[in-house]
């Protein structure tokens, strides 16, 4: 075989060397998108698990958020070729291929110590926000156990009281009862315009002017006539309220969902059954009764499902509700090395984990509405402008 014949061959097996690492860089640039979304939901469900095992030794929850993730494959390939030229040349080739590989991704991580996240943390969850959960898959049931700390119901025969209390058995299954009789009536809940008024009552010698019209408009305040030169400025809010799909009983048929139209309500109509601040959430019927729900804040939800674990721990006791599948433990966290966990967490040198499956219960949509609720608390001052993912090939 001739040189130049031998050289043709090399530097085609060059060519082709090049290629398939080519083509094995774009593979990896494919795959990178859904291997950081998988490696971020893994390391978020960790540190809630986390948390929820620190509440439940009575220890601080801590937070901390990936701001920006910045994704990277690159490789760089190449090779060496020597050919001997000339009568003095030896007769000997040389042949030496090079490459090298950058992949992974970068994090900037943020800790979550500042005002803006601590005043939604602590702040009861609003209307709005378990409506938003209700829309959603998760059991009725799993959002009431979980967003309700206590319930007051006064009718014909007196008024009863239940305490959604995991360390007192009796309260959780008397709660349980509650929970289970509104979500058979139908329970769920509706978007609704909340209208208050906004400050005195103005006596003006002539109607409001076009401009002073569009100014209130512009602070989200409207002006009505109340006759004799009389206006009251009003304010509409977005809001939401409880209602009953088929009620039973009398009192909560008086709060039947309008689901057809949309609807404005004020302060003191009967049938809102919302909240108009605060985690009070009420609801009365003049000569049936009343109905009280006392929201809870997000830090409260870490300290209810941290009360479940220790219960679990101490008592061997799993808080179930009611679901369609049949009673369903709220959260199931066992303690030790497993091969079957879907999320597992390292805390005081023990492995604690949540089962994969049926179970689990209902521990991944606890995580998923925690994480959601989390990531309405979280500060806007956190989040760069450029909140981007962004993968580098070459």
């Amino acid at each position: 075989m001739s040189r130049s014949m031998l050289a043709g061959q090399l530097i085609a097996a060059a060519s082709i060397s090049l290629l398939l690492v080519g083509c094995g860089g774009t593979e990896r640039l494919d795959t990178a998108m859904a291997t950081i979304n998988q490696d971020y939901s893994r390391l978020q469900d960790e540190a809630l698990l986390l948390n929820i095992v620190r509440r439940s030794a009575s220890l601080p929850a801590h937070f901390t958020t990936v701001t920006t993730i910045r994704g990277r494959s690159r490789f760089f390939a190449g090779a060496n070729l020597t050919l001997p030229f000339g009568g003095e040349a030896p007769a000997d080739f040389s042949f030496n291929p090079h490459m090298s590989i950058e992949q992974g991704p970068g994090f900037d991580v943020s800790t979550q110590d500042n005002q803006e996240f601590y005043r939604g943390y602590i702040a009861p969850i609003s209307t709005t926000s378990l409506a938003f959960m209700l829309r959603q898959d998760y059991p009725p049931e799993l959002i009431l156990s979980l967003f309700l700390k206590n319930a007051h119901v006064q009718g014909p025969n007196g008024t009863e009281r239940f305490f959604n209390n995991p360390s007192k058995m009796v309260d959780f299954n008397h709660f349980q009862q509650m929970v289970n009789r509104l979500v058979d009536q139908g329970i769920t809940m509706e978007s609704a315009v909340l209208v208050s008024r906004y400050g005195p009552e103005l006596r003006l010698k002539q109607a409001p002017s076009i401009d002073q019209l569009i100014s209130a408009r512009k602070e989200n305040l409207s002006v009505s006539a109340r006759g004799n030169n009389r206006y009251q400025l009003t304010e509409s809010v977005e809001s939401a309220r409880f209602c009953f799909v088929r009620p039973q009983e009398a009192l909560f048929k008086l709060a039947r969902c309008k689901l057809e139209s949309r609807k404005e309500f004020q302060l003191d109509d009967s049938d809102f059954f919302g909240s108009v601040g605060g985690g009070r959430v009420y609801f009365e019927a003049k000569g049936l009764g009343k109905v009280e729900l006392r929201t809870r804040s997000l830090a409260e939800v870490l300290d209810y499902l941290g009360e479940c674990v220790r219960e679990q721990e101490a008592k061997g006791t799993l808080l179930t509700i009611r679901t369609h599948a049949g009673p369903q433990p709220i959260i199931q966290v066992r303690q030790g090395m497993t091969m079957n966990a879907v999320v597992r967490t390292e805390f005081a040198g023990d492995e604690y984990w949540i089962p994969k499956g049926p179970d689990g219960g209902q521990s991944g949509a606890v995580l998923s509405m925690v994480s959601q609720l989390l990531a309405q608390a979280q500060s806007v001052e956190d989040i760069p402008i450029n909140n981007t993912i962004n993968l580098i090939g070459q």
